[in-house]
């Protein structure tokens, strides 16, 4: 009698173990879950218009913030792009132009809409001229 009530006891015990245990596991999960900050959408949103914001003033802000994407230029039913990596202009399209020729007739652009999408850059760096020795050649191409 004794020994049965003793197997009965630890029956217990080990059921009432079993399962604390597993009460304590599902609570350390449930405190992780919730301890676990919050993730926040922190895309950039830039976008403008060419008679407000200059075309070298956008490119020089998403310079200045290094920032890493493809900015969209729209004149009408034409459509522009220039790719930037970590704020340096490494690409650029615009009525059948690429490179710097794209980016010399983007600026002369007076109308027209922008928008930057940011996004991870994979593509070789077809521009290595910074953006201010671009700049200079095309004033002196329109001045000259």
């Amino acid at each position: 009698m004794v020994i049965s009530l003793w197997i009965i006891i630890s029956g217990i015990f080990c059921g009432a173990g079993a399962a604390g245990a597993l009460v304590f596991f599902l609570e350390k999960k449930r405190r992780a879950a919730i301890s676990v900050p919050a993730q926040y959408n922190t895309s950039f949103v830039f976008s403008g218009n060419l008679k407000q914001t200059t075309l070298l003033d956008a490119i020089q802000f998403l310079e200045i913030g290094r920032r890493e994407g493809v900015l969209h230029i729209y004149c009408g039913k034409r459509k522009g792009y220039l790719t930037f990596c970590k704020g340096q202009v490494i690409d650029g399209f615009y009525r059948n132009e690429v490179g710097r020729e794209a980016v010399f007739q983007m600026l002369s652009l007076e109308d027209g809409d922008f928008y930057f999408e940011p996004k991870e850059i994979t593509q070789p760096k077809l521009i290595s001229d910074s953006i201010m020795d671009i700049t200079f050649e095309w004033d002196e191409r329109k001045n000259g």
